[in-house]
């Protein structure tokens, strides 16, 4: 287990841009209109883009989880933090994902459940952190969660208490990374829940590969800061 962190090389206002959104920036950009589907649909492996084109997917009786997209500035740099699961049976295993997890009866309502499971998976106290928007929801066939995505921001850098069972490997990504030119690359991936592989995009950042889900949430992401 060890935490990891890479400083991003800004090239051009656009880039310098990125680097540089405020807190209140970022709220007035998740107050636009959310794309969704069409965002989703750029970086969603082979296997699932007519599912979601045709709307084939049944979430009625989904579990509710929900998941928090964490920024912070450092030397004038605005990052976000994922993380690398740790290696179990399961269709999730070693995969780069956000902090998050499923709602139980204990929480209020899924922002309670983000906030709950970023403090139990590495350590940040959920009293730290402002939450400053939302992202549209996504279902996971997989695992049958309905997951709800608030996007979070603390006043300043982290520490981590990693739970061990849960969590291998915290990264802290630089968004500029996320706007360079070559950050989106194809390949296949072995898909559990189908016993096969699937060709899908994924982002190339930080020494991580970024697909399916996690990905489908950070091209939304992407798509509301270019706005």
């Amino acid at each position: 287990m060890y935490f990891s962190e890479k400083s991003a090389e800004p090239a051009g206002n656009l880039v310098y841009k990125y680097m540089q959104f405020s807190k209140d920036e970022l709220k007035q950009k998740f107050q636009l209109p959310l794309p969704g589907l069409a965002s989703h649909l750029k970086m969603a492996p082979k296997h699932r883009v007519q599912d979601l084109i045709n709307k084939n997917d049944d979430a009625r009786n989904a579990q509710k989880s929900a998941v928090l997209i964490l920024f912070f500035q450092e030397s004038n740099e605005l990052k976000m933090i994922v993380i690398r699961r740790s290696s179990y049976v399961g269709i999730h295993s070693g995969q780069i994902a956000f902090p998050g997890g499923r709602f139980e009866t204990e929480d209020i309502d899924v922002q309670t459940t983000a906030l709950r499971e970023i403090e139990e998976e590495i350590g940040i106290l959920r009293e730290d952190i402002e939450i400053i928007g939302r992202l549209s929801d996504i279902y996971v066939p997989p695992s049958n969660f309905l997951i709800s995505v608030f996007v979070g921001y603390l006043e300043v850098k982290p520490t981590y208490k990693m739970q061990e069972r849960e969590v291998d490997e915290v990264i802290e990504i630089p968004v500029t990374e996320f706007f360079k030119p070559d950050v989106i690359k194809q390949k296949d991936f072995y898909v559990n829940s189908i016993k096969a592989a699937s060709n899908a995009s994924y982002f190339d950042v930080s020494n991580a590969e970024i697909w399916g889900a996690s990905a489908m949430v950070i091209s939304e992401l992407l798509d509301i800061l270019k706005q």
